[in-house]
């Protein structure tokens, strides 16, 4: 029995590694079409553009990434005219970032052109042909559970989220 068990768990980390490598390498090639350096900021500003005025720290939360990292990144950004930053009223200490326009169009694009970019989204459209939709979203459910036993469910929940918290007329792009 134990074989088995730690046969799967080879197997899965092989095989979340094999994706990771392609979705790393469509993460680049997003953030080259956004004219941004990394698919760091991509990142970063896809949740800066979900959650308006997000404070930094909340950021390396839920990208677990060290708070002076995100800094370094959104001042690049900042740099880029993709992001502005205000300190709180009520503690100097808390900044809060936000989307410019410009930033937001970025994202805007970005969504747009994420079908052609990244091969997940046809490897997931043949998953879902081969099997159904309903098996896409027990796999997208298997996911969440995944990393949510591994990180909590407080610091994924975003993921889900996100796309829930934008106005209606931002999500209907493509």
């Amino acid at each position: 029995m134990q074989d088995a068990s730690i046969r799967q768990v080879y197997e899965a980390l092989n095989t979340l590694r094999a994706i990771n490598v392609v979705n790393k390498d469509d993460w680049e090639k997003a953030a080259k079409a956004a004219d941004l350096d990394s698919s760091v900021q991509l990142n970063i500003l896809w949740i800066i553009y979900c959650y308006e005025g997000v404070r930094v720290t909340q950021i390396a939360e839920w990208t677990f990434w060290h708070p002076s990292s995100i800094v370094i990144h959104i001042k690049k950004l900042m740099e880029k005219g993709l992001v502005t930053i205000e300190k709180s009223d009520v503690d100097g200490r808390v900044v809060h970032v936000f989307p410019t326009l410009a930033g937001k169009l970025a994202i805007e694009n970005s969504r747009k052109n994420a079908p052609t970019i990244f091969r997940l989204t046809n490897a997931l459209e043949r998953l879902r042909e081969r099997y159904s939709p309903v098996v896409v979203e027990l796999f997208f459910e298997c996911l969440a559970f995944l990393a949510e036993s591994l990180h909590g469910t407080e610091k994924v929940r975003w993921i889900q989220e996100g796309e829930d918290r934008l106005p209606q007329s931002k999500t209907s792009v493509g």
